[in-house]
């Protein structure tokens, strides 16, 4: 049999082995936690001189357009766009026709030995509500560009 006192011993030497373990693993943790906390406070320091910087650059900008006939133009130019898409809208109420231009192919071609093939441009008159997919997109781009700069 043991002696009680080598397990005594062999208990107290086990237990502080144990101990010295976890103090060694909790201040592994609380370095990892400081190393940690240093690099989010580097990324927000970035971050904070990012949005510094922006700010900067917003403000050279809001005072190099200080000058009131910038914004005028703006809104000169603007308004044109639209007075212009609302003159290819309305257009046909007021009886104005628009003209668009429409290519036409005519002729005939036998087993490409004869080509009697031709295009050529007509234009037809619309008497009814239209709507062009670049007046849209103008219309949008123009938008964006006034809402963007103001």
């Amino acid at each position: 049999m043991i002696p009680v006192d080598i397990l005594t011993m062999a208990g107290g030497a086990t237990m502080g082995h144990v101990f010295k373990m976890m103090t060694m693993a909790a201040e592994a943790k609380r370095e990892q936690q400081k190393l940690q906390q240093a690099a989010l406070d580097a990324a927000m320091g970035r971050k904070i001189q990012d949005m510094e910087a922006s700010t900067k650059s917003a403000d050279a900008a809001a005072a190099r357009a200080a000058d009131p006939f910038t914004k005028l133009t703006r809104r000169i130019f603007v308004l044109s766009v639209v007075v212009m898409v609302f003159v290819y809208l309305l257009a046909p109420f007021f009886g104005v026709s628009i003209s668009v231009p429409v290519e036409v192919t005519d002729g005939f071609n036998f087993l490409g030995l004869i080509d009697t093939t031709g295009t050529r441009t007509e234009y037809v008159t619309l008497t009814s509500l239209i709507s062009f997919d670049a007046i849209w997109t103008t219309f949008l781009a123009a938008g964006s560009f006034y809402l963007g700069k103001s």
